[in-house]
């Protein structure tokens, strides 16, 4: 394994472990030592240590202090059985509570997140693509007037972004992703809340259920 320019260490880390774990070279449950990356690598423990917070921001590592570090995991069970059921809820909740206030600062931050989504497939960025996802979803959580939506999407988000990160990439389907964005803030642009509802519902599961097989059964 070759050395790391210096230049940009930590985000050169950060995507050639990225590409690893979605890769499957690094497989869920995996050790992940800082000392052994930083003798691979020809970097420091502290460039070592910056790549894996950023690593376990997006979901891809998961940290316990005295136990250290692995490869984060997340089962087809987890995320159909739980994770999207959640998601559905709690996104046409928000809807329910939140769609008559959408004005036009709303529709004009759903559409910058659909050119960086645009973005991101020119430059084959899954992790761009991935992040703005997230930001797209958090438009709706976050316009809803009450915090109970936003405190249980914060509390599965983590969950959510590492089903992103295992399952967005390897689908091939980013540009079918893009438009069916488009068609929900379509959607939302009636103000009609039953048929956002059902199409917020049709989405999440839609651009799920497909993929699924790309997950492991269990965690």
């Amino acid at each position: 394994m070759g050395k790391l320019e210096r230049i940009s260490m930590k985000d050169r880390l950060a995507t050639e472990l990225r590409r690893k774990i979605l890769a499957g070279d690094l497989p869920p449950h995996s050790r992940v030592v800082e000392q052994d990356l930083a003798d691979e690598y020809g970097v420091s423990r502290a460039v070592v240590r910056e790549t894996m917070l950023v690593l376990e921001l997006q979901g891809l590592i998961i940290s316990t202090p005295y136990k250290g570090s692995e490869v984060a995991s997340i089962s087809r069970t987890e995320v159909e059985g739980l994770l999207l059921p959640l998601r559905v809820h709690i996104e046409q909740f928000a809807l329910t509570e939140g769609l008559a206030l959408f004005d036009a600062d709303t529709f004009e931050d759903f559409g910058r997140v659909l050119v960086e989504m645009e973005r991101a497939i020119y430059n084959k960025d899954i992790n761009a693509f991935n992040e703005a996802d997230m930001r797209f979803h958090a438009i709706i959580v976050d316009g809803c007037p009450t915090d109970s939506a936003r405190s249980i999407w914060d509390s599965i988000h983590p969950r959510i972004r590492m089903h992103f990160a295992m399952q967005t990439g390897r689908t091939g389907a980013l540009s079918e992703f893009l438009e069916d964005h488009k068609r929900l803030v379509d959607v939302f642009r009636t103000g009609d809340v039953a048929a956002s509802r059902e199409a917020i519902a049709a989405h999440i599961i839609g651009t799920n259920e497909p993929h699924l097989g790309l997950l492991e059964e269990s965690a």
